[in-house]
């Protein structure tokens, strides 16, 4: 259990995070227009999560860990948020879709985020180390300097946070598609290329469903299972830049 958190936090998050990084600059560096930032933002959003993983791992505070930990799911499900915005803006146009109306979906966004918080401090997230659960506040990192613990789950916060997280997955996905027929369908040469996109964020789901229940079993077979599908954000990244980084140029 100790070593899978340990290579997922500091190794493929810290990888993932500066990857994460470099594509949201990559794509402000050319353009700062709304749509740019809207898309960076699929990037820079979840990177910051990750950031604030590694930092609460590194710092082992109980109180930490455990907002920390609501922070990083909930950064990754605004990252993914961010890419059902862009779809609005080149469906409908950012005259259509308008700047007060995006930021009237993040404002009912946040109150829903709230309620996962809510959920998660009063006892929806725990911190388990090989030691047990941690309901103080000590560290066990001296008797165990390895053992950085894994966060535990309840029912309603993974009920709760996959209602929201699905919710806006199944939006990203219809909106995509409906982008992809406007574009030409299979007949062009950028909706065929958008297909990469739809296919990267249902992997980034993938991880997302992942951590909501494998972090509620709380078992280390699938915590190992999580530790394999958390991996596959690097091919999803990868097909998300692919696929929408010349529909951004063609805007």
């Amino acid at each position: 259990m100790v070593s899978t958190a340990i290579l997922q936090t500091f190794l493929i998050n810290g990888s993932i995070m500066m990857m994460f990084l470099f594509w949201g600059y990559k794509i402000i560096a050319r353009k700062r227009t709304r749509i740019s930032l809207t898309l960076a933002g699929v990037f820079i959003i979840p990177a910051i999560g990750l950031f604030i993983n590694i930092l609460y791992r590194g710092f082992d505070n109980l109180q930490f860990n455990i907002i920390g930990n609501i922070l990083t799911i909930s950064l990754t499900i605004i990252g993914i948020l961010q890419l059902f915005f862009f779809n609005q803006i080149l469906f409908k146009s950012q005259k259509a879709f308008t700047l007060s109306k995006q930021f009237q979906y993040i404002g009912l966004f946040l109150v829903l985020l709230l309620g996962l918080f809510l959920i998660g401090i009063f006892g929806g997230v725990q911190w388990q180390y090989d030691s047990g659960l941690n309901d103080v506040g000590y560290s066990t990192r001296l008797q165990d300097p390895l053992d950085v613990g894994v966060p535990v789950w309840s029912l309603a916060f993974c009920i709760y946070g996959l209602v929201i997280s699905q919710s806006i997955a199944i939006a990203v996905i219809f909106s995509g598609f409906r982008l992809f027929k406007q574009m030409g369908g299979k007949s062009s040469k950028f909706s065929r290329k958008f297909i990469y996109s739809i296919i990267g964020i249902l992997l980034m789901d993938l991880i997302v469903i992942g951590n909501f229940i494998f972090n509620t079993l709380n078992n280390p077979t699938g915590r190992t299972i999580l530790l394999i599908v958390s991996i596959t954000i690097i091919p999803a990244g990868f097909l998300l830049y692919a696929g929408l980084k010349e529909e951004k140029q063609k805007k």
